[in-house]
């Protein structure tokens, strides 16, 4: 079956990491985290102080920075044996990491970057390769622990995902309690739904059984609904928010769809239109705009024009904010 040659192939490969995956540091390893053994994995290289309060950009990997095939069981089988080459980034994204990653004033403020990726622990390095290639610089990056699901005999926990993201969100929000955070996923898997969800629950504006029964409607099934509760009960009653939630419509999804989330989620029709939104918002200069909108509009081969003026149009960016930027759209 399909599937089994799958499931077959990824453990091959898995286990070529078994000593690595000895050292992983899974939910529980860290300040403040919750002893939990949902299967994931956990890497940091800095960790901020309890008290931070100032913006974390935490970015879902998959579709939203890299181009990465989950959607099949070809692309599952794929995933562990690509090198880093292989792994093509999203027009404009990396521009925007690194403007993200220097923030918007003159100076470099070296703000947080978290990456979220449902690809197994073994795949990165791969991954950190390739955000070497692309000049951007991680703090960390939470992987899903395949080889923990296939030994758990959850095989369908490689392609669920809101589970996944639940828990590492809520792992990372143990770790930084008080950071206002930005999330940026997008809509090819359940990303809107994981991080509305999360933003809701840390804001304390829906009830536990209300957000229990938005978990098992999306067909996390009991046990890792118990991980999630578990982590959720964990956190402290003083705590920050998410900030925005901005999601890249790899799939084409009208953005009108995402309308009963509220302003918090921003849906963005790639790079160009995302580094216009967050130029609104102050949290990027001008000159990042210019060169991922030039990185957008060389990959897709469509007028940044276009972008801008779809942009406007939906309240993404000001007209003003267009002048500054001496972007004309049309």
């Amino acid at each position: 079956m399909p599937f089994q040659r799958a499931r077959t192939t990824a453990l091959r490969f898995l286990e070529m990491g078994l000593e690595r995956l000895r050292a992983r540091r899974l939910v529980g390893a860290g300040r403040g985290a919750a002893h939990s053994s949902y299967p994931l994995s956990v890497q940091e290289h800095r960790n901020l102080p309890a008290d931070y309060q100032g913006p974390v950009y935490i970015w879902d990997i998959d579709k939203t920075y890299l181009s990465t095939a989950f959607s099949s069981v070809r692309g599952l089988a794929r995933i562990p044996i690509e090198f880093a080459v292989d792994k093509l980034a999203i027009p404009g994204m990396p521009e925007i990491l690194r403007a993200l990653r220097r923030g918007p004033g003159p100076g470099y403020a070296c703000l947080p970057l978290y990456f979220i990726s449902a690809s197994p622990p073994q795949m990165r390095r791969v991954i950190e390769h390739k955000m070497l290639l692309d000049g951007v610089e991680p703090d960390g990056i939470t992987c899903k622990d395949w080889l923990g699901a296939l030994a758990r005999f959850r095989p369908g926990r490689l392609r669920e995902q809101v589970g996944f993201k639940l828990c590492a969100l809520l792992e990372g929000r143990l770790r930084r309690p008080l950071a206002d955070e930005y999330l940026f996923g997008d809509d090819a898997e359940k990303d809107p739904v994981a991080f509305h969800l999360y933003a809701r629950i840390v804001a304390g504006s829906i009830s536990p059984g209300e957000a229990q029964e938005r978990v098992a409607a999306e067909g996390v099934d009991r046990e890792a609904r118990q991980f999630v509760f578990d982590l959720v009960g964990r956190l402290p009653r003083r705590r920050g928010r998410v900030e925005r939630i901005f999601i890249h419509l790899e799939k084409g999804t009208p953005p009108e769809r995402f309308a009963g989330m509220g302003d918090l989620v921003v849906p963005v029709k790639g790079a160009c239109e995302l580094a216009l939104a967050l130029y609104e918002e102050g949290l990027i200069r001008a000159d990042a705009v210019r060169e991922a909108c030039a990185a957008w509009e060389a990959g897709r081969g469509v007028p940044c024009g276009r972008a801008a003026a779809e942009a406007l149009a939906r309240g993404l960016v000001r007209a003003e904010r267009l002048r500054q930027l001496g972007l004309r759209p049309g």
